[in-house]
């Protein structure tokens, strides 16, 4: 591989030409096309056809095909944690009956025949052994699992659920359930094939007392 140093001056014309795309656009095309594809099965020119960079870009903008799916990752995580995950901030066990029955609904962005961003990069990431993607898989999973936590504890505070169930143990398993409806629809490649577990769930939550 030639080094950079070698080109310095075309390098610094390159980066005063404006910008041919918009970045933030550019990280939502590659998030859809990682989340339907995957990491490793998708290669630099793919990413060129689906989001509209060119190599240059995706090296330069984004440190290359690795920097520019943390930014995908990351762009996913943030939508759904600001977006589906917000409610249970302030909500109780309605409002985790409604995150968890998006799971399976048309127009949902947790709902989708590919599965789960997260779910999937857990899943590649057996493989890859990235330390970063490790931290950011786990971290949106700790965040899902506080959010139920706090509904729960709501609940417990209205006197909608007893104060002797073990929220902490019922919000640990709810994110187990969650990964395994996700992983059901993209198996399944259909965004409702998780629905049998999502009934299971909120018929267990409809009997919290």
């Amino acid at each position: 591989m030639r080094s950079y140093r070698n080109r310095n001056a075309l390098n610094t014309y390159k980066l005063a030409r404006p910008k041919s795309y918009d970045r933030d656009n550019a990280i939502k095309l590659a998030c859809m096309a990682f989340w339907d594809h995957g990491y490793q099965a998708l290669g630099v020119r793919e990413l060129e056809k689906l989001t509209g960079l060119n190599q240059f870009a995706i090296r330069t903008e984004f440190g290359g095909k690795q920097g520019l799916f943390r930014e995908a990752l990351k762009f996913y995580c943030d939508q759904a944690i600001e977006s589906e995950m917000k409610p249970l901030i302030k909500g109780g066990v309605p409002e985790i009956r409604t995150f968890i029955r998006g799971l399976v609904t048309d127009g949902s962005m947790t709902s989708s025949s590919s599965g789960c961003l997260v779910v999937n990069t857990g899943i590649e990431n057996a493989r890859i052994k990235s330390p970063i993607l490790e931290e950011a898989v786990t971290k949106y999973w700790k965040t899902l699992e506080k959010r139920f936590v706090q509904a729960l504890r709501n609940a417990q505070n209205l006197g909608e659920i007893s104060e002797e169930i073990d929220i902490q143990l019922i919000a640990s398993g709810l994110v187990t359930a969650v990964m395994g409806v996700h992983s059901k629809n993209r198996s399944n490649q259909a965004n409702k094939a998780g629905r049998a577990l999502v009934k299971i769930m909120c018929d267990y939550l409809n009997s919290l007392k």
